[in-house]
């Protein structure tokens, strides 16, 4: 049981500490989609965590348990498996249940904004094919004659951009591109799609400061991610001439903007863009996804360690 209150310490210890650590991605020089990755990766190692926990309870004996931390149970034999049994049946059957209902939560959650999301697009669509100019294409662009400079993508059968005259009057022809093709980046990276999961993960957890603050930052790195890859094929300099432009527009719900998310931000990271080799992109997914899966165990295994240091020499012998 030692070892299982080790890694439910640890998953606790992450999802509380880890936010602010992720946060700083924001404005470091670590790619976008990187930083995303490191985001759901830490979540899933978090809930991966606390999973093996409970089923470590509810196992006694099977594991790593015996041989890791075995010189603990000598320490600590009021907590042994032996000795309180039934503590474990109990510990066992309520984070089963915690568990059972966050899985049902997040489950419930996806399912319920995906509804919505498709709802809310078969309106737009509907709405914007009578009012709209259609410019076909792969991801066809709906154009409204409107003053208001505007440009947002949504996904969905079929996904589509929405822009506005003003846009078009307001921009030249290459910061025109570099704006359509920031949108049609959010579509092919599958941004919205992000967004909808860390917003169900807030949803279904959202005593959790991890999950929590994860929309708002999934937000922000889906929009410089977008603005990298636009600007890999018009240029940075075109693509920040564009944001400062069009300013700060905003878009339905469930749709991504060229201009809606921390502006000052993206224009920065826009400053310091720089092309990554593949081999070094690859090579730091797969750091991140060893560091976010180990972390929680290795956080609360250090914990439960550190107090044995402390407390075994004021045991009796």
């Amino acid at each position: 049981m030692i070892f299982a209150f080790a890694l439910v310490l640890g998953a606790l210890v992450v999802g509380w500490a880890a936010p602010r650590r992720l946060r700083a991605l924001t404005t470091s020089r670590v790619d976008p989609a990187l930083a995303i990755a490191w985001w759901f990766l830490t979540c899933l190692g978090v809930a991966a965590t606390a999973a093996a926990g409970v089923v470590m309870v509810l196992l006694p004996g099977h594991g790593p348990a015996r041989w890791v931390l075995g010189w603990l149970h000598g320490c600590w034999t009021a907590v042994s498996h032996g000795s309180m049994p039934r503590l474990d049946d109990l510990v066992g059957l309520l984070g089963t249940t915690v568990l059972l209902a966050v899985a049902a939560r997040v489950g419930v959650g996806a399912v319920r904004r995906r509804r919505a999301s498709r709802r809310t697009h078969r309106r737009q669509l509907d709405l914007l094919r009578i009012a709209a100019r259609e410019q076909p294409g792969p991801i066809p662009v709906l154009w409204l004659d409107h003053e208001q400079p505007l440009a947002y993508s949504a996904a969905g059968t079929p996904p589509f951009i929405v822009a506005s005259r003003g846009l078009a009057d307001r921009l030249s022809d290459a910061e025109l591109d570099a704006v359509l093709e920031h949108e049609r980046a959010h579509i092919h990276g599958r941004h919205h799609m992000l967004v909808g999961l860390a917003e169900a993960l807030a949803w279904a957890m959202p005593f959790v400061p991890l999950t929590r603050q994860a929309p708002d930052a999934i937000r922000v790195l889906a929009e410089m991610d977008a603005d990298r890859r636009a600007a890999a094929r018009h240029g940075a300099d075109t693509v920040r001439d564009a944001l400062l432009r069009i300013g700060s527009a905003g878009a339905p719900a469930g749709a991504l903007a060229a201009a809606d998310h921390d502006v000052a931000l993206r224009l920065d990271r826009l400053a310091r863009t720089h092309r990554i080799p593949l081999v070094r992109r690859v090579g730091a997914l797969v750091t991140a996804a060893v560091v976010a899966a180990s972390l929680p165990g290795l956080a609360g295994l250090g914990l439960l360690v550190a107090t044995a240091a402390i407390s075994c020499p004021l045991l009796p012998m």
